[in-house]
């Protein structure tokens, strides 16, 4: 009988820990399946922006988020600007290269939806502190179009994006143009003078003498110190960079040019042996190097290249880096030196 009870509890004992084993089983089970749903990388193929091509003349307004920046173009009766630069054009032909781009993107796998490795394909939200890269575009009613966040990886070129508010990263096949460089939408590498041309420049640095300096043709390969004549450059091509170093500048920033800026700090005036003329004004604001540029054309061959530059510069100031305005602006004393008596001929 003894025998009997004990072995009844044995049994009974047996039976609760294998079901509270099944139990666990279950739950484990339970979150396993939870998770592999969480995680589940449906199927994707087609386009990223299906009918692109039809709503792209609905664009009224692309705004762009990076982690050093944001800015917005906007669409006006006179063509695409960007307000907070002055109302300064953007590119036609990068609003084509984004068109297109957006056109060819096409799915090629679905990633990850665990926010935690967003980073490593560069697709967490720059609003949110994150490295990517956001783009929306809306129509007039402020709908959106379009909304990406948009990244790379570290040595990959692959394209990775993030669409909407979608929680799942995505490789995609296709590509896009560098959309983060608000420079680049607005061209502001547009003044590019073939440096060979230039005959003439007259610089005013912020310290020291004015000079002149010049050359005879273009197949001079130095230009020579014609005024002052009582300084001597120091080596027979010490004045070259400085001479050309304004024919081709890559601004950093732009803005509209309002109201009286009064005396700047530096000048520097050029002249190509074909009649163009351009003449960068310095002024030190708000912690920054900013130009404002006149252009000029003393012969009609050179009008049509004047009007263009002139379109590009007039009423707006533009930023320029210290190493490019010291190459503009560089002091007499760094390319010569003070002579006993005047040079003559």
């Amino acid at each position: 009988m003894i025998r009997y009870r004990l072995f009844g509890r044995r049994a009974r004992r047996a039976f609760i820990i294998a079901g509270s084993g099944l139990v666990l089983l279950a739950a484990g089970m339970a979150a396993l399946v939870a998770d592999a749903v969480r995680d589940a990388r449906p199927d994707v193929s087609g386009p990223v922006l299906p009918g692109w091509s039809e709503m792209a003349g609905q664009a009224a307004a692309i705004e762009i988020i990076t982690p050093d920046t944001l800015f917005r173009m906007e669409r006006t009766p006179e063509g695409w600007t960007m307000p907070s630069r002055g109302n300064y054009p953007v590119r036609a032909e990068h609003l084509a290269e984004l068109d297109a781009g957006l056109s060819s993107l096409s799915y090629a796998a679905a990633l990850t939806n665990d926010a935690g490795r967003f980073d490593r394909l560069g697709v967490d939200d720059p609003a949110a502190g994150g490295s990517g890269t956001s783009l929306v575009i809306t129509d007039a009613d402020g709908n959106r179009l379009a909304s990406l966040i948009v990244g790379h990886t570290r040595g990959d070129d692959r394209l990775y994006i993030r669409t909407g508010r979608q929680e799942r990263a995505f490789a995609v096949q296709g590509s896009l143009p560098d959309i983060a460089d608000p420079g680049r939408w607005l061209g502001l590498d547009f003044f590019n003078v073939e440096p060979s041309r230039i005959a003439r420049a007259y610089i005013v640095p912020e310290s020291g003498p004015a000079y002149i300096l010049e050359r005879e043709s273009p197949a001079t390969r130095n230009f020579d110190l014609a005024s002052p004549r009582t300084w001597q450059l120091i080596t027979a091509g010490a004045a070259n960079g400085v001479a050309s170093a304004g024919a081709r500048v890559r601004f950093r920033d732009v803005g509209e040019a309002s109201g009286d800026a009064g005396a700047p700090v530096a000048l520097h005036r050029a002249s190509t042996f074909d009649g163009l003329v351009y003449e960068y004004r310095f002024y030190r604001e708000e912690g920054a190097i900013r130009a404002r540029i006149n252009i000029d054309a003393s012969d009609h061959d050179v009008m049509d290249e004047a009007s263009g530059l002139r379109r590009n510069a007039q009423g707006f100031w533009f930023a320029v880096s210290e190493d490019a305005y010291e190459r503009m602006t560089r002091p007499l004393e760094q390319a010569a030196t003070r002579s006993v008596t005047p040079v003559t001929e």
